[in-house]
């Protein structure tokens, strides 16, 4: 029965150091994916989703110390939702203050591909022409925006159709991309 308890059980120490480890690989592993993240969701290779999942093991291993607990786990999900609760916030509270922070970014352009954010978001032709197919794009003429959006996905626009101005909120330089798609300087 000592056995059970020692595998259920958790001491004030190794709770904190739970708490401490699961803080600490929380912002590690936030500043991994704000680096790389919204590429990897854009065109995710076998490799990146590999990579990913070794990282959660490695950070959930580190998370759980020696001897891994259920109530230790409980203690470190408890952990993971209290900061990604409190980062929700964070963000919504910059998004106020700061306005919508722009973090989609047009990626094609009147049919002509943007280098500079391809280049920006690690993104290649590839990536790009592989969306256009699925979207049943068969000519750079039939694009009026691709926007890489700030979960990974893209969204498309076709050309020859009328854009809203607020089917651009948030997508960076949007008054600019407006006055490009109308053809005025």
């Amino acid at each position: 029965m000592d056995e059970l308890g020692y595998y259920l059980g958790l001491h004030p120490l190794g709770a904190l150091s739970i708490v401490l480890s699961t803080v600490l690989l929380y912002f590690a592993f936030a500043a991994v994916l704000a680096h790389a993240g919204q590429r990897m969701f854009a065109s995710p290779s076998s490799l990146d989703l590999a990579v990913v999942t070794v990282l959660g093991a490695i950070v959930g291993r580190a998370i759980l110390g020696q001897v891994p607990t259920l109530s230790g786990g409980l203690l470190a999900l408890g952990t993971l939702f209290g900061l990604e609760s409190l980062a929700g916030r964070v963000r919504r509270s910059e998004r106020v203050r700061w306005g919508n922070r722009h973090r989609a970014a047009a990626v094609m352009v009147s049919g002509e591909i943007d280098r500079a954010e391809m280049d920006r978001h690690h993104l290649d032709d590839t990536t790009l022409w592989s969306v256009l197919r699925a979207a049943g794009v068969r000519s750079p003429d039939e694009v009026a925006l691709v926007i890489l959006e700030p979960n990974g996905r893209f969204s498309f626009l076709r050309a020859g159709e009328p854009v809203h101005p607020a089917a651009l909120t948030g997508v960076l330089n949007a008054p600019a991309l407006l006055a490009r798609l109308s053809g005025t300087p």
